[in-house]
């Protein structure tokens, strides 16, 4: 299955983007990852915000596959963070419309193992083998219960716990999909001792 872009463009003057972006591993998994650390709730803005190198520059190469131009900037917090975007009307509508069908969109095993491994590399943490829990905002309840399906399409049971200021979905006895899922994760470091 493929996006046909043009349906999400509604100016002549909208950055151009490819005509089909297709949908695979590669687009689940960046959806997952933007899904987790994007940068900006801006009208237009598509980007990830990160203090992880890698992952910026996996969101990095993406942006200009699809022949937009990529910004980078610091962002001063708690802490020292980079976000790298684009800005893209059609892109972001694309990114919101995909996260919203992924249900629809991701019926291939393979498709919801990158999502998921881009969700785990943004806001996932793994203990080694012994848990895995994706952590969300409260306000994302709608999000938790998508990824519950989508995993649970893959026969793994889950868990959501609600705490004071943030949601957890933790996947029981995760030792066979985090297996599944390491081909398709760019933190290693998480998997150390897998």
């Amino acid at each position: 299955m493929d996006i046909k872009t043009s349906t999400f463009i509604k100016s002549k003057l909208a950055k151009k983007l490819p005509e089909i972006i297709e949908i695979n591993t590669e687009f689940a998994y960046i959806l997952g990852l933007w899904k987790a650390d994007k940068c900006s709730t801006a009208k237009g803005i598509v980007g990830l915000r990160s203090k992880d190198r890698v992952l910026l520059e996996v969101f990095r190469n993406f942006i200009q596959k699809i022949g937009l131009e990529v910004k980078e900037r610091t962002v001063k917090g708690y802490g020292e963070t980079k976000e790298v975007y684009c800005c893209s009307m059609p892109l972001r509508k694309i990114f919101e419309w995909a996260t919203d069908k992924r249900i629809e969109l991701f019926t291939q095993r393979k498709l919801i193992l990158a999502f998921i491994a881009g969700l785990v590399d943004g806001d996932g943490s793994t203990g080694n083998m012994s848990h895995l829990v994706i952590f969300y905002n409260k306000n994302e309840i709608n999000d938790v219960k998508k990824d519950k399906e989508l995993i649970k399409k893959l026969g793994f049971e889950v868990s959501i716990k609600e705490k004071k200021n943030h949601i957890r979905l933790y996947v029981l006895k995760p030792k066979r999909l985090i297996k599944m899922i390491l081909p398709f994760v760019k933190l290693k470091r998480k998997f150390a001792a897998v």
